[in-house]
């Protein structure tokens, strides 16, 4: 008897109990259908929660100064001719200066405050650290040039302010520095996806840091930003796999530039966003793991099931013996039985797996984001578990004596 007359008899002998072979392959199916979807929506939540972090961080670095260093005087200070010369350098894609304050916000004629962390900034800077504009538009070149009174701000500000996102564009605000400071009006003329909103909504945070921006020569009209110099100064490296390059070449430039260079501090920008889309990678995995358990379930189901069908058919197995079958065929032959099972429950799981993520992720405002790899996995494990736990029942099955097997009843 050859492996494909083995192989046809397999498949005749699913085709005789199709409830019992349905049965038998719904623990796989359940398994790989958990795998393929916990994973995918873990994923593309994954996505959701990094997407904007990753985009705002790679390939991105920050220049601070510390200024309680005993050899810090004002003169170091981040200011206008160490961006010119930075970007005069030619080794960024690109450099801006950055003031990060805390502003007191409120409507006018209103008497409700609130503080809110804004960025004066320059149209470099929107080019590094992109903004997702859900309504309205960001600040335009030549507001920034003529510093104009202009704001940009996130949409949990926008909702909070005006009772829903869309209803702040084109309405003013007062905006005004320290307690006693002097109102100023500002016309908002785009409200942004807070880059921290999902982020702090997993980590089960109710307070959503509020965000801003304004153009820089707005700010320092304002206010004399001559005394503080530059919060920070934000640069791009020409490639991501270049950073590391890059901040050496920064601290390089800044000695040269100042002669002390060990003054100023050089950060990453997406510390953040790696550290919690490593948290999230591991979480997923675990997730995936847990969802996986019910694939081992489900594999002693099918060992369970295939050893009741070698006691079912000891007396078929006794006559095809008695005919000249040997050992191996009879092990091939449910193997194969327990292979195929396994094989079209975890296309079934597959299928069901995908649809099931699309469905969810709808529902949920997920996209699930399918691998390859994994789906591919899933299938060899199927396959894999049809072999582990169908070599048991086919090794009895081969070893029943033919005479035995001929008298049972």
């Amino acid at each position: 008897m050859n492996i494909l007359e083995s192989l046809k008899s397999a498949i005749q002998s699913i085709k005789g109990n199709k409830i019992r072979s349905f049965l038998t392959m719904l623990g796989i199916i359940i398994g790989i259908s958990s795998v393929i979807t916990m994973s995918s929506i873990g994923k593309g939540g994954q996505e959701s929660i990094t997407g904007n972090l990753k985009e705002g961080g790679y390939g991105k670095f920050n220049i601070t100064i510390d200024k309680t260093d005993e050899n810090f005087r004002w003169k170091y200070l981040l200011n206008e001719d160490i961006v010119n010369k930075l970007r005069e350098s030619n080794k960024f894609k690109g450099v801006s200066p950055k003031i990060s304050v805390n502003l007191g916000v409120k409507i006018e004629g209103s008497a409700r405050r609130q503080m809110i962390m804004f960025n004066a900034t320059t149209p470099d800077y929107e080019n590094i650290d992109k903004i997702n504009i859900l309504y309205g538009r960001n600040i335009l070149p030549f507001e920034y040039e003529n510093g104009e009174k202009v704001i940009v701000i996130d949409n949990i500000t926008a909702k909070d302010l005006f009772g829903n996102s869309k209803s702040a564009l084109g309405k003013r605000i007062e905006l005004f520095k320290g307690r006693f400071g002097n109102p100023q009006s500002y016309k908002i003329i785009g409200v942004y996806q807070n880059p921290l909103e999902q982020m702090i909504k997993v980590m089960g945070g109710k307070r959503v840091p509020r965000f801003g921006r304004m153009p820089l020569p707005t700010y320092e009209k304002l206010y004399d930003s001559q005394k503080t110099g530059y919060t920070t100064i934000i640069l791009e490296s020409k490639t991501p796999e270049d950073m590391a390059l890059s901040m050496t070449q920064a601290k390089e430039l800044l000695d040269s530039i100042t002669g002390e260079a060990e003054l100023y501090d050089i950060n990453v920008e997406n510390n953040g966003a790696a550290s919690f889309d490593s948290i999230l990678t591991t979480l997923n995995i675990f997730v995936t793991f847990v969802a996986g358990i019910s694939l081992f379930v489900g594999g002693i189901g099918v060992m369970n099931i295939m050893l009741v069908s070698v006691v079912e058919r000891t007396k078929e197995i006794g006559i095809r013996k008695a005919i000249g079958a040997k050992d191996i065929d009879i092990l091939l032959q449910f193997l194969m039985e327990s292979i195929i099972l396994t094989g079209i429950g975890g296309v079934i799981g597959i299928t069901l797996g995908v649809f099931l993520a699309i469905i969810i992720g709808y529902f949920i405002g997920i996209n699930p984001v399918f691998s390859f790899i994994t789906i591919l996995i899933s299938l060899i494990v199927s396959m894999g578990i049809g072999i582990i736990f169908g070599v048991t029942p086919a090794k009895k099955a081969a070893k029943l004596n033919p005479v035995d097997a001929l008298r049972a009843e």
